[in-house]
């Protein structure tokens, strides 16, 4: 079977590391070929077989950008002559919907955020109008696949782990951890982190709070330094090797006021880190069950995810056993497993 897959790139993020593990296994029985459209080459290890080419917008006004990104979605379509077509995210899956109307092949789209969040009119019609003209839409959360129940279309496939489980709880740093760009930290509810943080830091003076993830913004440097936290608060950057720096780590918070799906969470807890989420739309919930393989705080309660981290970090016994209870819990979210689903998914979708 031949396999176009579009995606915006293939770095950086939890949907691009989704796109990258999905080429990687559909190589191995298929054709396959994807679209980016970023010059940035791709940084997750991709099999050399997979063919990748890029696709270069000029224009930049409001007319001529979505034009010049059909046109040319379309003759790649035309020159690759798949028999199924997958797309990533929500924004690039519009401009695929619209040229699918003129090519007519099998599309799979696959969300990779929370559609239960408040939301820009183009993608209230992209997902209420546009997705009923996809063969599957995939989400990552049942939560969301319940809540979208005007699309007969819709399915939903957990986003796969993507590291080896470990699970040595000795030798960890006293240390909570979190993920994400900087530039995010809004949405990652960086800002209610440090809030949360600044409330039992002083009484906790041999713990740090670390931040793992590009440092492209100044926001949260600034509260840092307004509350006077520098010496309880680290700035990592970004690690290629992700699993290895969370092997270290004791305590890994989610403090997302969103989130689609959460690898890293998911991530955290496979390396044997004990977790505190938020309990946002969507994720968390359908990962963490509270209290058994981890610690769910009200969502945007600063005072209650204090409290969790404050308990996490003070009785070592019960972080040490939500962290092997964890370790145990994530392997239905194996590789092997999650792309199994796509499997099946693929083969009922180009069968129909």
């Amino acid at each position: 079977m031949k396999i176009l897959l579009f995606v915006d790139k293939l770095y950086g993020g939890g949907g691009e590391r989704v796109a990258s593990i999905l080429l990687n296994h559909l190589c191995k029985e298929h054709d396959v070929s994807a679209i980016i459209f970023n010059d940035k080459l791709p940084t997750y290890q991709l099999n050399p077989q997979i063919q990748i080419d890029k696709i270069t917008i000029v224009g930049k006004r409001r007319i001529i950008h979505p034009i010049e990104r059909i046109v040319k979605i379309r003759k790649a379509i035309k020159e690759n002559k798949p028999d199924l077509v997958i797309s990533f995210m929500v924004g690039l899956n519009m401009y695929v919907l619209l040229t699918n109307l003129f090519t007519r092949k099998k599309l799979i789209l696959s969300e990779q955020t929370s559609i239960q969040a408040k939301q820009k009119i183009s993608r209230i019609i992209t997902r209420h109008v546009l997705y009923r003209l996809a063969s599957k839409v995939v989400f990552v959360s049942e939560s969301d696949c319940k809540y979208a129940k005007w699309l007969r279309n819709r399915t939903f496939i957990y986003n796969p782990l993507s590291c080896t489980t470990y699970s040595n709880n000795k030798d960890r740093e006293n240390t909570i951890v979190a993920i994400s760009s900087q530039r995010r930290w809004h949405v990652k509810g960086f800002d209610l982190l440090i809030e949360a943080w600044r409330k039992i830091a002083q009484s906790h003076p041999d713990w740090n709070l670390q931040f793992v993830g590009a440092t492209d913004g100044t926001h949260i440097y600034e509260m840092v330094k307004a509350y006077g936290l520098e010496n309880q608060v680290d700035f990592l950057g970004w690690s290629d090797e992700i699993d290895k720096t969370l092997q270290t780590k004791s305590i890994f918070v989610l403090s997302s006021r969103r989130e689609g799906f959460p690898c890293c969470l998911l991530e955290a807890m496979s390396q044997g880190c004990a977790c505190v989420a938020f309990d946002c739309k969507t994720g968390p919930n359908e990962i963490i069950t509270d209290g058994k393989n981890g610690l769910l705080a009200t969502n945007g309660d600063v005072d209650d995810l204090a409290s969790k981290m404050k308990l996490l970090i003070e009785n070592e016994p019960l972080r040490q056993q939500l962290a092997v209870t964890a370790t145990e819990s994530v392997h239905r979210f194996e590789k092997e497993k999650i792309m199994q689903q796509w499997d099946e998914l693929i083969q009922l979708t180009v069968g129909q």
